[in-house]
């Protein structure tokens, strides 16, 4: 009777097996995602930039114009009324359009930038309309006091050049954000 304690022990492992408690079940993970996601910057602000050029390209446009067209003027000639009338005249339109490109932009999305173009559209207002009345003047009379004042009037067109700060500056960007679009403002970056 070999085989009945061999089927006793079978029956007893197969019985405790089988009644052992389950095992227990795997565990559930669930991952929840962070309820607020931090989002990439997404680059500069598009109207800071564009504001930024704007302002850059009427000051800049101004300086570049005056210098394209002080080269092309020969030096050592004598200055004549009819000559001076005509460097007034395409001074006052340099002058003349800086203004309009200052007052056609939005108010500025930078503090304190609207003080800075008001100075500016001031500062080219003066030279355009200096250059104005000494063309006028000339217009009227060519006698030696008109072509005094034609050619303080010059050097009036001249205050524009010389007297703007570099513009960057000026407007005080020191945040992150700011200094992102102004390093993405291409005509900001003088010529």
């Amino acid at each position: 009777m070999k085989s009945k304690p061999l089927l006793i022990a079978l029956t007893l492992f197969a019985a405790t097996a089988c009644s052992g408690e389950p095992p227990p079940a795997p565990a559930t993970v669930t991952v929840t995602p962070p309820s607020s996601v931090p989002t990439p910057p997404a680059g500069p602000d598009a109207k800071t930039v564009a504001w930024l050029d704007g302002v850059c390209g009427a000051v800049y446009g101004y300086m570049k114009a005056h210098d394209e067209y002080s080269r092309k003027q020969r030096s050592g000639t004598e200055v004549t009324r009819g000559a001076l009338k005509e460097e007034l005249g395409v001074r006052a339109g340099f002058a003349g359009k800086a203004v309009d490109d200052l007052t056609a932009l939005a108010p500025s999305p930078i503090p304190g930038g609207d003080a800075v173009k008001k100075s500016l559209v001031d500062q080219y207002t003066a030279a355009r309309d200096a250059a104005a009345a000494g063309k006028q003047r000339l217009e009227k009379s060519g006698n030696e006091a008109a072509m005094d004042a034609a050619i303080e009037a010059m050097a009036a067109t001249q205050k524009p050049v010389t007297d703007t700060p570099d513009l960057l500056p000026a407007f005080k960007i020191e945040t992150p954000d700011l200094m992102a679009a102004a390093a993405a403002a291409k005509k900001c970056v003088p010529a």
